[in-house]
């Protein structure tokens, strides 16, 4: 009963406040309060208006407060037909109260026209025709820019497509992905992260430039999305445009100085151009950041093994374990081990890479398990070992060529 009895006094001082202005001011203050969207006092300051006047002033006012009334009813009935799912009809309501409003001589209507344009948006979205929605929404946003709702339901739209597109790129339709990913960049052009995986998808199909074009629209329409500068980078080092390789992957890590990946490829990059020194310093950066970054410790052993840089590979390598480790590590821990006679060590670390089941039997890996081997004096399962990366056509001559020399030994 204390609220009741609070809102009639509020209600009675409002009366109380309209009957005490003119005319004149009482539709002053209907038109102010449908500028603000207060279409409740707009409605009680025309009916006081209305009770204060001759008949002439009435029938003028009346008109006023009845284009009101009119687009009140309309927009009403669209949320009447929106709640019910008649979506076409909602939007003849609300495109009629939008007409209502352009005939309407005052321009009052910019809060109530960017509401209507709003649930036309939605009722768009509901049909789903998202770029007519966001269409919708970018009208509602022109009337009302303050109105925080009207961005975020573009976001939602987009968004809505860009996670339909990451469900097909799962089930590796990459057709169907990339219908929704273009119609997430429709609906939102600045919007780098769909543009990012549409470059995915175009370098997949093998469509360098598409990818290109992609990855620098991206970074275009947010300079700071670093994952694209490195998709940049990593695709014209693919092409063989190192310097733009560079300048990309440098950018992506401007923005984003732990993204390892931007490391490992610059590293790649300095290394394809023997340029060893700049290489090492970006794959350490790499493994700073991943300790468990497999392809960074695989490249920057290969660089230590080609400098004869034996026992700083067998430091960065030996402590190795889990997803860190791969046949290539162990394939080059077990070279180090040779190189400096560890050969029961080699054995251990050329055995590990040879039994790896993703590279079963790999022919370098058996070639270092033979040489540690034939060191152990363990000869014929040395020549066993070798025989079988003869196997591989790359590797026959050199596995061949053990082979003789261990069989001609002491001769």
């Amino acid at each position: 009963m204390k609220n009741f009895a609070i809102a009639a006094l509020i209600l009675i001082s409002t009366v109380g406040q309209l009957a005490a202005q003119y005319p004149d001011d009482l539709v002053a203050t209907a038109r102010e309060a449908i500028k603000n969207f207060n279409i409740t006092t707009a409605d009680s300051a025309y009916k006081a208006a209305m009770k204060a006047v001759d008949e002439d002033q009435y029938k003028e006012i009346q008109a006023e407060w009845q284009t009101l009334e009119k687009i009140n009813i309309l927009l009403a009935d669209g949320g009447r037909a929106q709640d019910q799912r008649a979506y076409t009809e909602a939007l003849k309501k609300y495109g009629d109260a939008i007409n209502a409003m352009d005939a309407s001589p005052h321009d009052v209507w910019g809060m109530l026209k960017g509401e209507a344009y709003f649930s036309m948006g939605m009722a768009h979205f509901r049909l789903e025709e998202p770029l007519k929605a966001a269409e919708k929404f970018r009208d509602a946003m022109n009337f009302d820019p303050e109105q925080v709702k009207y961005g975020k339901a573009i976001e939602m739209v987009r968004n809505k497509h860009y996670s339909e597109g990451h469900k097909y790129i799962k089930r590796k339709d990459y057709v169907s992905a990339k219908v929704e990913y273009e119609k997430a960049v429709a609906v939102d052009p600045a919007f780098a992260s769909g543009f990012y995986q549409l470059a995915y998808i175009a370098k997949r199909d093998g469509d360098y430039k598409a990818a290109e074009n992609f990855y620098r629209d991206a970074v275009t329409s947010d300079p700071t999305h670093y994952k694209s500068w490195y998709g940049l980078g990593n695709l014209y080092s693919q092409m063989g445009n190192n310097s733009k390789a560079i300048e990309s992957l440098k950018m992506s890590i401007s923005i984003n100085g732990s993204y390892e990946k931007a490391y490992y490829v610059i590293g790649k990059v300095y290394e394809s151009q023997k340029n060893t020194s700049l290489a090492i310093q970006n794959l350490k950066k790499a493994i700073e950041v991943d300790k468990q970054y497999t392809k960074a410790y695989e490249l920057l052993s290969k660089i230590y093994i080609d400098q004869e840089n034996y026992q700083t590979t067998i430091s960065l390598l030996k402590g190795l374990t889990g997803k860190a480790t791969s046949y290539t590590t162990y394939y080059r821990l077990a070279q180090a081990y040779n190189f400096t006679g560890n050969y029961s060590a080699a054995l251990t670390a050329a055995s590990k890479s040879a039994s790896n089941p993703k590279k079963k039997n790999w022919a370098p890996a058996l070639i270092e398990k033979g040489t540690a081997l034939k060191a152990l004096g363990r000869t014929k399962e040395a020549i066993g070992a070798w025989r079988i990366a003869a196997k591989d056509a790359r590797w026959k001559s050199v596995a061949q060529h053990l082979i003789d020399e261990a069989m001609n030994e002491g001769k």
